[in-house]
């Protein structure tokens, strides 16, 4: 009998010290977001903490949920709520949209108690950024759709800017492009020298010309644009129509995306 009793607290206390070892010696946060630069606005939509162990008892979570152990800088309005009893999920007021290219930081301080008591031994904290301002595509057409007149330069970006603000870090530029450069058979060519040599010279001072256009990077000058093709392209928060002041000759545009670079100019905030 006493034996039996001896191996039964031997097993018990061995049970013990699992339970013990398995169970982790303070509250921790398992994982939170979101994090890091937002390709989109959305992703902010919620805020998410995942403790290690349950903060609340199901059936007695107390309405409205307040949670004082969380800081958001800069402040943001929202509400929080539990998704079962590990997370906390924080839903910024869709009546005040979060601003792009701010940063916040969220910090969950020692003060985060667990049903059972522990606490978090040190703050957590974590950093999401909402989408900076990108460039996200660069487009082109002529007044009127005549090539002797001015050049018009759509920029699309990924979210509403504001032109005055955003005009001074951006710059235009002729980008090199292949083309397809017209030729002569070597017996027109032949042909041309000996019946039109003025008229051969011509053709390839021409060539030489277009080539020269095509493979130029020089600057663009511009200005804000009053008028383009708003039925191809309705006015949007989100769109600046430029157009050039110094002449684009054609060929210089030779297709979308491709023929002009628009970037940031080297001082200032990056704007595309």
């Amino acid at each position: 009998m006493l034996r039996r009793a001896a191996v039964l607290a031997v097993v018990l206390a061995t049970c013990a010290f699992a339970t013990e070892a398995q169970t982790p010696p303070s509250l921790i946060v398992q994982r939170a977001g979101p994090d890091g630069e937002l390709a989109e606005l959305n992703q902010a939509n919620e805020i998410r903490v995942v403790f290690s162990e349950p903060m609340v008892s199901l059936g007695r979570i107390p309405q409205p949920v307040t949670a004082p152990f969380v800081r958001i800088e800069p402040a943001i309005r929202g509400t929080f709520r539990w998704s079962g009893t590990t997370i906390l999920i924080f839903t910024p007021d869709p009546r005040q949209p979060l601003p792009y290219a701010t940063q916040y930081r969220v910090t969950v301080d020692t003060s985060a108690r667990a049903v059972s008591g522990r606490q978090l031994t040190a703050p957590y904290s974590f950093r999401f950024t909402t989408p900076i301002v990108r460039l996200l595509s660069v487009e082109h057409q002529r007044v009127n759709d005549r090539a002797d007149r001015p050049a018009i330069f759509l920029l699309r970006f990924n979210q509403p800017v504001q032109p005055a603000a955003v005009l001074s870090h951006i710059n235009l530029r002729l980008q090199p492009h292949n083309w397809n450069a017209p030729s002569l058979s070597p017996a027109a060519e032949k042909l041309l020298s000996q019946q039109d040599p003025a008229g051969l010279r011509q053709f390839r001072a021409k060539v030489a010309a277009v080539d020269a256009v095509a493979r130029g990077t020089a600057p663009i000058s511009f200005r804000l644009a009053m008028q383009w093709d708003t039925k191809t392209y309705p006015p949007s928060p989100d769109l600046i129509a430029l157009e050039a002041v110094s002449p684009v000759q054609p060929e210089s545009c030779a297709g979308r995306d491709r023929s002009v670079h628009a970037g940031p100019r080297d001082t200032g905030p990056r704007a595309g």
